[in-house]
């Protein structure tokens, strides 16, 4: 294996890319979108939107369903939103972790993070208000096996809180806000 690639992170193109940001800020930008499709029930579909990157455009098209289980009135064909919350968050920690492995020169095996997290379906039932909508705590647990030692596994679990997007995006939470007011179209 080559040192320019650890974990199959290409460490050149992260650092060259890290310097287009530094010589031009708006090069950091990465913007997302989705659009999502209501099927039936609780069932969902999703869409990516194109990516921009900097000033590099990303051509996206890729879909995936969401649906609840039978016990919240879905037909449990896919993921719930929770499902795909937690892995979301998952995919960014894990890439967080490997890359920075790779950038302190730990060559990684395998990785297997395990996140679990507890919702009291009262605040969403509105069976008690007072209770909060949303997870009150997620827990995640890392196992890791390669060259490094616990204090760079323990040094590398640090740098993912401090630099996973979507870690912070959760922890410090993210402002919401509508855009446009609701379309209605009315079938005659």
């Amino acid at each position: 294996m080559s040192s320019s690639f650890i974990n199959g992170i290409n460490l050149p193109a992260l650092d060259e890319y890290t310097q287009k940001t530094i010589k031009s800020a708006p090069q950091a930008i990465s913007h997302y979108a989705i659009e999502a499709n209501w099927v039936y029930g609780t069932n969902t579909k999703i869409t990516t939107l194109n990516q921009k990157v900097g000033d590099i455009d990303i051509q996206k098209n890729f879909t995936f369903e969401i649906d609840e289980p039978e016990a919240l009135l879905g037909e449990n064909r896919f993921p719930t939103p929770q499902d795909y919350l937690l892995g979301g968050l998952a995919g960014c920690m894990m890439a967080s972790f490997v890359i920075t492995a790779a950038q302190k020169g730990i060559e990684i095996k395998s990785v297997k993070l395990t996140i679990a997290g507890d919702l009291n379906l009262h605040g969403f039932l509105e069976v008690d208000p007072s209770e909060k909508v949303g997870f009150d705590e997620i827990e995640y647990h890392f196992e890791v096996k390669g060259n490094g030692t616990q204090s760079d596994y323990d040094d590398i679990i640090q740098t993912v809180r401090e630099r996973s997007p979507n870690y912070h995006t959760i922890q410090d939470a993210v402002t919401l806000k509508a855009v446009s007011s609701v379309h209605t179209h009315n079938e005659s």
